[in-house]
């Protein structure tokens, strides 16, 4: 499944120089490995999108551990090969 997601172009920045390599997100669309993000990036203090735009790939969940409520999920990501 492909998922569009805002992403504020400090967490954008670091996930295009490959330094971020997760996403920390409400699980409300019930994301699975192999899923793949279109992170389009958002300027709050405009409220708009800048065009800019990453895609990677889901490879790994955490969910349901000690520190991270229920509804929230870390998807370890991945650039595109």
């Amino acid at each position: 499944m492909t998922h569009q997601l805002k992403i504020h172009p400090q967490y954008f920045r670091d996930v295009t120089l490959g330094l971020k390599k997760f996403e920390v997100r409400k699980n409300d669309r019930n994301y699975q490995e192999r899923d793949i993000l279109i992170l389009n990036e958002f300027e709050p203090s405009t409220g708009k999108y800048t065009g800019n735009v990453a895609v990677r790939k889901v490879d790994y969940i955490l969910q349901n551990v000690d520190g991270l409520t229920p509804d929230y999920a870390v998807l370890q990501i991945s650039k595109l090969i």
